[in-house]
């Protein structure tokens, strides 16, 4: 067994003081383990130490704890430790620091679900800031180093804050302001930021690209006038490339799930993720379980995955056709018990795949304010029973497979950002590019009002976008659709049930989508 001394030396060459305690809990740990081994599992140890958000070299018995756990989770490569259903509900809360000008973890829990209105101001200040940092690192309006004699012939823009122009008497020319697109008077649109909100004229203005809603953070570009933002032109923030996002953040876990590091940085799931070039996710929402035809076509669909079962099967809902009262409850437990008698039909997919359920906004539950919950325990508790790998989870939902970061959001957000858009666009064919390029540019899944879509003020961040993820799922009963945008896949595999059941197939490897229908001749 390695003494105390022996691991206290180890850590001192990697610059790091080690308390006896810590020391004394780390050779227990090794005890088990053939003596041979024990120098290089404590440098597994301290390599995941050294990942650790920590500010001092001394090192705890819980710094040995978490290290511990890390190296030992990596050690196990099966489908359990490769892919995460991670709990909305308790992701890390970031807030950007002015002072420090980068994001830092936010310590605590939020006390109060519904929040006060303390936590609404702090909901759309966040939102601002994110979008602001980033506006202020693009090219275009990061502002030269003081003192530099390097040359561009790229113009650079300065933003302005709403409240210099509100200060203003005289008439400001090519003034670009970033702020939040709203009505606080009917009839009347404004410009919103952390500063004050100025009347905005929206008569002679050139709309850029995007879906432009009311509450979505825009950048307006014109000139000022008696008291009035004249806009010019108006289009969306900038976005900012993962990778560059991700170096601001640091090597911490930013997006929830096991560990502290991001898994983006892990170099073993990397080569896992590379090696597993037969990755699936088989996606589809809409799914009627009280429909006859609707499992009859399940049953095909599962019949034809069962010799080569995916990774996962991402479910969404509405999971019954009509609301059926205050039977709800009792009927979606019917449904599901029977899914889960038709998926026990298939073995191979049980034990090899994983089933993960998202609610739809129809489906029982508190209420449709987000993020909402798994489904009820009464009506899953039957098909848990029958299919252990099925996992009900929350709405949005985050999923975690090697590196790849996925975002699951069962709401019919794009009719609703169409009804609300400020500015309809011309082409109607374009809507899905749009659609992606609002979202990714907004950092943030529902870029709206909050009576379109309510959100708890104290968990806004369970539907942030921030850094942009790898793939986007936005389950919307209107027509499906691929886009990408920001190195981001945006996919909607339009409703299963009241289409030609057809879905879609994501292929992680390739970062593919694949369309896929159930014809009827197949049955």
């Amino acid at each position: 067994m390695a003494s105390k001394s022996d691991v206290v030396n180890l850590f001192k060459l990697h610059g790091l003081a080690v308390r006896g305690e810590a020391a004394k809990y780390l050779c227990e740990l090794l005890e088990p383990l053939p003596r041979e081994e024990h120098e290089e599992w404590v440098e597994k140890v301290i390599e995941a130490v050294q990942k650790l958000p920590i500010n001092s070299t001394l090192i705890s018995r819980d710094h040995i704890h978490k290290a511990a756990q890390e190296v030992g989770t990596s050690e196990n490569d099966d489908i359990e430790t490769l892919f995460h259903v991670v709990d909305i509900f308790k992701i890390p809360k970031f807030s950007y620091s002015v002072e420090r000008r980068k994001f830092v973890l936010t310590s605590g829990r939020d006390s109060n679900l519904h929040g006060d209105a303390m936590d609404k101001a702090t909901m759309f200040r966040d939102r601002y800031s994110i979008v602001y940092q980033r506006t202020c690192n693009h090219d275009l309006f990061r502002q030269p180093v003081i003192g530099s004699t390097s040359h561009t012939a790229t113009k650079k823009f300065g933003l302005m804050k709403v409240e210099y122009l509100l200060g203003s008497s005289t008439r400001l020319e090519e003034v670009v302001v970033l702020g939040l697109l709203t009505q606080l008077v009917e009839g009347r649109h404004h410009l919103e930021d952390d500063t004050g909100a100025v009347p905005l004229s929206l008569t002679t203005t050139k709309f850029h690209t995007g879906l432009f809603t009311h509450n979505c953070m825009v950048l307006v570009e014109g000139w000022y006038e008696d008291g009035i933002l004249h806009a010019a032109a108006i289009g969306l923030p900038p976005p900012e490339a993962p990778d560059v996002t991700r170096a601001l953040l640091g090597n911490v876990n930013y997006f929830g799930g096991p560990g502290n590091i991001c898994a983006k940085n892990d170099a073993r799931l990397v080569k896992l993720e590379k090696a597993n070039a037969g990755a699936m996710f088989v996606i589809l929402a809409d799914v009627w379980l009280d429909k006859i035809k609707v499992m009859d076509k399940l049953r095909t669909l599962f019949a034809g995955y069962s010799r080569f079962p995916p990774t996962a099967f991402i479910i969404c809902g509405n999971f019954l056709s009509t609301g059926h009262g205050a039977q709800q409850a009792r009927e979606a437990r019917q449904a599901f018990t029977s899914l889960g008698n038709l998926l026990a039909g298939f073995p191979d997919l049980v034990t090899h795949s994983r089933f993960i359920f998202v609610p739809g906004p129809t489906d029982p539950g508190p209420s449709n304010i987000f993020p909402r919950p798994a489904l009820p325990q009464y009506v899953t508790e039957e098909i848990r029973r029958l299919v252990p790998s099925a996992v009900f989870t929350s709405n949005p939902a985050r999923l975690l497979y090697c590196t790849q970061e996925m975002v699951i959001f069962r709401e019919d957000i794009v009719a609703k950002m169409c009804r609300n858009s400020v500015h309809f666009p011309s082409n109607s064919d374009d809507i899905p590019a749009y659609f992606a390029k609002t979202v990714v540019s907004q950092g943030h899944l529902a870029p709206v009002a909050p009576q379109v879509v309510p959100t708890y003020w104290p968990l806004d961040r369970c539907l942030a976008l921030h850094p942009t993820p790898d793939l986007i799922i936005t389950a919307d009963k209107g027509d499906a659709f691929n886009a990408t945008y920001n190195n981001a896949v945006v996919v909607n595999p339009g409703s299963f049930s009241k289409t030609d059941f057809s879905f879609k197939v994501y292929l992680p490897a390739t970062r593919q989508v694949e369309d896929s229908q159930i014809a009827d001749d197949e049955i």
